[in-house]
């Protein structure tokens, strides 16, 4: 019975082994950034704030409720056009997690480059703090009382 586990070697080929390694990870980490700059550039030229322009928000549509994200497309339009107050009155969750996304995504291309495995989402305490944060936000949005402060709409 062979394991399929490869153990790196030590000394210089153990280099070698992560260099070899480095191509899957590095090219997630760059078509994955490329992506999101080509989503960001489309955002930054046709103004989400144009009726029709990129779609509703399903939760909204069904429920007159504010999703997390509502917002978020438009805050990230100021964003680019460097309107950092209209960003947050737009989103403040969606404002304040890009700067984080940012330096995640460069982790994950140094760690990537230098040949090892990037596990952020691995860490089931980040998930569901995430998942909490989010989800509170949401609710936050819709109490009366903190829609001027939160809601996209004001």
């Amino acid at each position: 019975m062979s394991s399929t586990h490869t153990v790196p070697p030590a000394g210089r080929a153990g280099t070698a082994y992560r260099q070899g390694r480095r191509g899957p990870g590095v090219r997630a980490a760059l078509l994955t950034g490329g992506a999101v700059a080509a989503a960001t550039l489309l955002v930054h030229v046709y103004d989400p704030a144009q009726e029709g322009s990129y779609g509703l928000c399903p939760l909204r549509l069904t429920t007159g409720l504010l999703c997390p994200f509502c917002g978020g497309t438009r805050a990230v339009h100021a964003l680019t056009h460097g309107q950092w107050d209209v960003a947050m009155g737009l989103n403040p969750l969606v404002t304040l997690a890009l700067p984080v996304a940012v330096v995640l995504w460069v982790l994950w291309l140094v760690r990537a480059w230098r040949g090892r495995h990037t596990d952020f989402l691995d860490r089931i305490g980040l998930v569901w703090t995430l998942i909490v944060a989010i989800v509170a936000f949401g609710v936050l949005r819709n109490v009366p009382v903190l829609a001027p402060f939160l809601s996209p709409l004001t």
